[in-house]
């Protein structure tokens, strides 16, 4: 979360793998990152050979190193005094007593030491871990561009506030363009992935471009009542606009020779006007295959034939 500092793009550029794109105001980030620095130096000092509490322990250490060996020389002298009956069994016991003691308090004193010296380093550790993670939330700041891509939308502006999983932007690249298309039900079984498609675009009318198709749903849409198909296109189209209308004809079969007219021509579904010794005659056809502009006939006419527009 942030608000946007400074915004570098605007819409139709072309921007660059790991080009900056938005700054977001990443001021409370950077007091964490602060004081993840600040506890892993001081975690630092504490677990350095030199920090207070490792000396403190240490010192201890020694202590009870010495006091340790002064009582197993006392422990030993004794002994031999004992064999020799030159002291009480009271005093080579107290004496033996007294090394058992020192050298339990030493192997205490010396696990507390090597115990503190892990604690301070894996303190050490946690803080060095949470210093890196603070710095690498520091980067989600910047919010850059993933691949060289066309920014064909700007959705926020400078002092905008920006929260996670907001949209800032929508970038693309032309080559990834994906036309969707409405297909009624009573065409979807002649749909097939990998037929050819005709596209012309609402900007670039009476201009027609190869699409492949590469996806059918299926799934009925209620809202649309059709079912949702995916093509792609096969050819470059220059300047091509997201979210461009469009209309398309589907390649479901192709017949050779076929005689076509008009559909504007069609008068009643079933007939056309044919101009005949300057007569214009009423004539019953046979139709094929129909579709938005144009008629198959499969009877009635030949390619000689003229027939004329209906008023």
């Amino acid at each position: 979360d942030g608000f946007i500092l400074k915004r570098y793009v605007s819409e139709n550029v072309v921007v660059r793998k790991g080009q900056i794109l938005f700054q977001l105001d990443n001021s409370q980030q950077h007091v964490q990152v602060n004081i993840a620095q600040d506890n892993l130096n001081y975690a630092k000092e504490n677990a350095s050979s030199n920090s207070p509490s490792l000396l403190q322990i240490k010192a201890q250490v020694d202590a009870a190193q010495a006091k340790l060996f002064n009582d197993s020389v006392t422990a030993a002298r004794y002994q031999r005094l004992y064999t020799t009956h030159s002291v009480s069994k009271q005093e080579y016991e107290n004496a033996q007593l007294s090394y058992t003691s020192s050298l339990s308090s030493y192997r205490a004193v010396l696990d507390n030491y090597k115990a503190t010296e892990k604690k301070l380093k894996l303190d050490k550790d946690n803080s060095a871990s949470q210093l890196r993670n603070a710095m690498l939330g520091n980067q989600y700041y910047n919010l850059v561009a993933p691949d060289n891509y066309t920014v064909y939308q700007v959705f926020k502006k400078q002092g905008e506030l920006v929260r996670k999983g907001d949209m800032v932007a929508q970038l693309g690249h032309p080559d990834s363009m994906v036309i969707t298309l409405s297909v009624d039900e009573g065409s979807i079984e002649k749909v097939e992935v990998g037929q050819k498609i005709l596209v012309e675009l609402n900007t670039q009318k009476n201009k027609t471009y190869e699409a492949k198709l590469t996806k059918i749903y299926p799934r009925f849409n209620d809202n649309t009542q059709a079912y949702k198909v995916e093509a792609r296109l096969t050819q470059h189209v220059p300047e091509l606009i997201a979210g461009t209308q469009l209309q398309a004809n589907i390649i479901t079969n192709v017949k050779e020779k076929a005689i076509l007219i008009p559909r504007v021509y069609l008068v009643d579904n079933n007939k056309v006007l044919m101009l005949h010794d300057k007569k214009i005659d009423t004539i019953m056809i046979t139709t094929g295959i129909v579709s938005g502009e144009w008629v198959e006939v499969l009877k009635g006419i030949t390619t000689t034939d003229k027939i004329v527009k209906p008023l």
